[in-house]
């Protein structure tokens, strides 16, 4: 797979020796000393800059409060100087206005959502004017809050390791709370909710600093009330009502479940980041014990005897590996398998709820939930369940799956298991969660080859879901921020480089992914750093309001796709799909009878510019390289999505505005690794402002 693959030095004899093969080995090397696993806090505290100081540190910018008579307001103060900077440096100024508007205006009870207008909300409208209560119309994506709030936790402490000041470690503090809430909200030990909010009666008033929901006829298998009392750090709202100022407004406490592998990706990358920082033992051990939870609750599943039904052997893989890998000559051969093993999320629902086992599992998932055998006459219809089980979200099913990991097959489970695995070792200090990675993941399931498959199925972009490379790398940049120098460590950074950097990532100007690269593979073998952090410091710096105005939230904007056709910037040239690319996308696939639906990229030809005729219709043309990020079509965090499309429309302007998360993050990732400079040395603190109106 790579050249440093290719290399027979001793180091490299030694590190397939400590890592296995996955051919499932019988020799005592799997059950004589386990390798060391070196695991350490990825980042170290800081000292406070401002201990002692005259000054007081603050969290939200450009917020005022009334001391003693005295208005104080929250402005960038120079360390060194001793003095408040009165024109910050322009791009720190942005994002600290972006996190002031994600503090105040995108996190109802420290969850994280879209804010939706009652209309049309031009670029350059004042904050004064879109963060009204009365402007405010709803909440949206709030299924995916569980992934945005971790991603504003990893953000938070980027933050918090850069200033050091209080203010930023109690912001810290106050989001690990939140995003744990989102555990605690379900009962379930590692179970997590997507969102918690509270089912009003109709009529009854939205608010946008709480989620409500005001019907119940919306609601189905995947929501659940729960008890709000005992709850720690639960907003008061759950248990005393809202108060709109004439009436109390008692909800029904409830939590949307149906939690998915990027829901989890939240929490699985923020919580090892800042566990070593926190202060407060019993926040570090309420992490350990839903994280811990949440691995010994995924259940194992076995398909076995494969080399016994070639056919199903094909179509197995087909299924649950893709239809059209590419692997390389060196790649695992996946047709020599004969045991499937993955390890599944199950549901809680109605059908279930009073046989649900709620407790913490006592021990790792070693023995097999299901058995499915491929020599066994009632095979295809044992899949059949299966994958029926295996789409919980929309189907209610006493066995109901939520996600699972094929980890003997797919690359990304492999290594989402490897990292789960490793922070559990680096919570605890317990050798059955070094053993379960060493002995079961690497040894029996050949994890670690098959993470080097992680870029052999990259659909053409017309299909591509990149929001997958987005759940793959945070994480995975995770672990290797998480693991110390070791064999293993080594192997996963030729992971990183080949197949996500060079087979996934390369070509998409996503900042954050390209700075996660750059931080986490050595010089000796990265092909790309430079490159990457070039482009992430461009993309960082162009980051802003999509309107117009820099200084402003990104919002739905219409981008018109034939005026961008006349008008792409220099250099970016557009590129139609193949028609094999296209029957990639459309075609689907069956297994046993099982449809597996293809993607539609083609509609009836109209003659419009940028149509690429192919098959019985026409696709939409794409940029080759990825465009500015200036011309990109407004996402809800766009280091997660297409960024070869050309142009899009809405019937209302402005009307939704994102959290800012892309933005924030990118910027402090390359603040922590040196890569950036913009504010360095600046904090915020309180600052005298005349007297209190």
């Amino acid at each position: 797979m790579t050249i440093a693959r290719a290399i027979f030095s001793m180091a490299g004899l030694v590190l397939l020796i400590a890592l296995g093969t996955g051919c499932g080995n019988d020799d005592t090397a799997g059950q004589g000393t386990l390798p060391e696993l070196p695991v350490a806090a990825p980042w170290a505290s800081p000292a406070d800059p401002l201990a002692g100081a005259a000054v007081e540190s603050c969290g939200v910018y450009l917020a005022e409060r009334c001391e003693a008579g005295e208005l104080q307001r929250c402005a960038v103060y120079n360390v060194g100087a001793q003095a408040f900077d009165p024109a910050p440096d322009p791009l720190y100024h942005r994002v600290l206005l972006y996190e002031r508007w994600y503090d105040l205006y995108h996190q109802p009870d420290g969850q994280t959502a879209n804010r939706v207008f009652t209309g049309e909300t031009l670029a350059g409208t004042a904050e004064a004017t879109w963060g009204d209560p009365g402007h405010f119309a709803r909440w949206s994506g709030t299924g995916d809050t569980a992934i945005w709030t971790g991603k504003a936790l990893a953000a938070y402490v980027l933050r918090y390791v850069e200033t050091g000041t209080e203010a930023d470690y109690q912001r810290m503090e106050d989001k690990v709370r939140r995003l744990l809430t989102l555990f605690d909200v379900t009962a379930i030990p590692g179970y997590l909710a997507r969102n918690h909010f509270l089912l009003m009666e109709p009529g009854a008033p939205q608010s946008d600093q709480h989620i409500f929901e005001h019907d119940a006829t919306s609601l189905d298998h995947i929501d659940h009330i729960f008890d709000p009392v005992g709850i720690p750090d639960l907003p008061a709202v759950y248990t005393d009502g809202y108060n709109d100022g004439q009436t109390v407004h008692h909800g029904t406490p409830m939590w949307h479940g149906s939690p998915s592998i990027d829901q989890y990706s939240g929490a699985m990358t923020a919580f090892p980041m800042v566990y070593g920082l926190l202060r407060d033992p019993a926040l570090q051990q309420r992490i350990s014990h839903h994280l811990t939870c949440y691995l010994k609750r995924l259940a194992r599943i076995e398909v076995i005897n494969l080399q016994q039904n070639p056919m199903v052997l094909d179509a197995v893989l087909d299924y649950f590996a893709g239809a059209n890998l590419q692997l390389d000559p060196d790649d695992l051969d996946f047709a020599e398998l004969d045991t499937i093993v993955m390890y599944v999320h199950r549901q809680v629902n109605s059908l279930n709820a009073d046989t649900f086992d709620r407790s913490c599992p006592d021990e790792l998932p070693l023995t097999p939930w299901r058995v499915l055998d491929a020599a066994d006459s009632s095979f295809v219809l044992d899949l059949f369940e299966l994958v029926t089980d295996m789409q919980g979200r929309d189907k209610e099913r006493e066995w109901g799956i939520d996600h699972f990991y094929v980890a003997s097959v797919r690359g990304g489970d492999a290594m989402h298991l490897m990292h789960l695995s490793a922070m559990a070792y680096y919570f605890t200090g317990d050798d059955r969660y070094r053993e379960f990675l060493y002995r079961e993941l690497v040894d029996n399931l050949g994890a670690v080859d098959v993470a080097h498959t992680m870029g052999a199925l990259i659909p053409p972009r017309w299909c591509r879901k990149f929001y997958g490379t987005h759940i793959s790398i945070t994480p995975f940049w995770d672990l290797l921020q998480l693991l110390g120098d070791s064999p293993l460590k080594s192997e996963l950074q030729q992971v990183m480089e080949v197949e996500m950097w060079q087979k996934e990532a390369w070509n998409l100007g996503h900042a954050s992914m390209d700075l996660m690269y750059a931080s986490t593979v050595p010089d000796a073998i990265a092909t790309g750093k430079a490159a990457a952090v070039s482009r992430a410091l461009q993309t960082i710096s162009e980051f802003g309001g999509n309107g117009g105005v820099l200084d402003d939230p990104r919002r739905n904007y219409t981008l018109d796709r034939q005026w961008l056709l006349q008008n792409l910037p220099s250099g970016v040239d557009t590129i139609c799909p193949t028609e094999a690319e296209r029957a990639h996308c459309e075609d689907g696939f069956q297994v046993f009878g099982i449809n597996v639906p293809g993607i539609d990229i083609t509609d009836e030809c109209t003659g419009a510019a940028g149509e690429c005729p192919v098959g019985d219709g026409c696709a939409k043309a794409m940029t080759v390289e990825p465009m500015p990020v200036a011309f990109r079509v407004w996402e809800d965090y766009l280091w997660q999505r297409n960024p070869f499309k050309i142009g899009v429309s809405y019937d209302v302007e402005g009307i939704q505005q994102t959290p800012g998360m892309d933005f924030i993050e990118a910027f402090w990732l390359a603040r922590a690794y040196g890569y950036l400079d913009a504010g360095r040395g600046m904090v915020l603190a309180w600052q005298d402002a005349g007297a209190c109106p």
